[in-house]
């Protein structure tokens, strides 16, 4: 992988996405990237716990579980075999193995089920799908992979 930059345009970053369970090494090859996604979303938030006492006049809060949602706007192409295996894992209910990369080896790892594979169909505009997918129970935890460590 390259130096990282100083910054990092949104073209630099990877999606790459898999079979289920599939390594690092297996996923991040140029065959598995996603080169149809328009736009990618990588929204990683923490879910809160209510931890307010009575002594305080404040509510208090505690980070609980960590969250993650990967928002994708990727060209209609059934002829892709990446499309084919999101579609597949929405119809099926089956698991994809994820890697969302920043481009220069960092970025999360994780199956994730596709719970949305919209098709908005405009009159004069390509068609262009929405997917979301959130990490799953698998035989692997989601992890977040850094480059420079």
């Amino acid at each position: 992988m390259p130096d990282m930059p100083d910054s990092v345009l949104g073209l630099e970053a990877k999606l790459y996405v898999g079979a289920a369970g599939a390594s690092l090494t297996v996923l991040a090859v140029p065959t598995s990237e996603l080169t149809i996604a328009r736009s990618v979303e990588l929204s990683l938030t923490s879910s809160l716990a209510d931890v307010t006492v009575r002594k305080s006049a404040w509510r208090l809060q505690r980070r609980a579980l960590k969250e993650a949602t990967i928002n994708v706007e990727l060209l209609y192409s059934p002829a892709d075999a990446i499309f084919k295996l999101l579609f597949a894992a929405y119809d099926t209910g089956g698991a994809v193995g994820i890697f969302a990369s920043d481009g220069f080896g960092s970025g999360l790892l994780c199956d994730a089920s596709v719970t949305e594979f919209s098709q908005p169909q405009p009159l004069e505009e390509a068609i262009i799908v929405k997917a979301a997918l959130l990490p799953t129970f698998s035989t692997r935890y989601p992890v977040w992979i850094d480059a420079a460590a």
